[in-house]
């Protein structure tokens, strides 16, 4: 369990994606943004750790980054267990998982235990996770332009980041925590049996 996380202590903004690279989780939609965002000017790097796919492989990430004038800022770091996966959560600023096919991704939840605020998609049972403006970014599915500007706005307020990431970790430990699902089954199977013993 973190302790503390170094949220907003990088120079220059540090965005993580830890997902496959596959289009439907949004590695293309990212790059796009981060295309955009460096038109605009701004400085961040942005690691991308997770499995590469048949649809994007480490050649085909860095072809794309590269037609993008993204090298140096998207840098592929491949896959991470244990305590490599927490320190790229520890070097983060930013989270970005811009899905467009997800049911309940627990990599949010990863992610706000350290912390992070999360710019996401409104996917499956995402909205359960992150509340937009709270603890979180909702962003457009498959809209660069959408996502470019969520995480222009985070980049340039390190307050709101602190702010949202903290709310983040506080949401994830009110209701996620294995103490709490536990006592929430228990709580279930109460009203169960008392609800069963009134109809026997």
């Amino acid at each position: 369990m973190p302790t503390e996380h170094k949220n907003a202590s990088n120079s220059i903004p540090h965005l993580l994606f830890l997902s496959n690279l596959l289009p439907s989780k949004g590695v293309y939609v990212l790059l796009d943004a981060m295309q955009i965002l460096k038109k605009q000017g701004l400085s961040f790097t942005c690691h991308f750790v997770g499995a590469e796919s048949s649809e994007i492989n480490s050649l085909s990430f860095l072809e794309e980054s590269r037609k993008r004038g993204l090298e140096g800022m998207a840098i592929y770091v491949g896959k991470k267990y244990g305590k490599d996966k927490t320190e790229e959560f520890l070097q983060a600023d930013i989270f970005i998982h811009p899905t467009n096919d997800d049911c309940f991704p627990l990599v949010i939840l990863e992610a706000m235990q350290f912390g992070l605020p999360v710019i996401t998609t409104n996917e499956g049972g995402i909205p359960d996770m992150v509340q937009d403006k709270v603890n979180g970014l909702i962003c457009e599915k498959e809209s660069a332009s959408s996502l470019a500007h969520h995480i222009a706005f985070l980049i340039n307020d390190a307050k709101k980041r602190q702010e949202m990431g903290r709310k983040g970790e506080q949401f994830y430990h009110d209701k996620y925590t294995t103490e709490r699902f536990e006592r929430r089954m228990t709580d279930i199977l109460h009203q169960t049996l008392k609800h069963n013993s009134h109809h026997a």
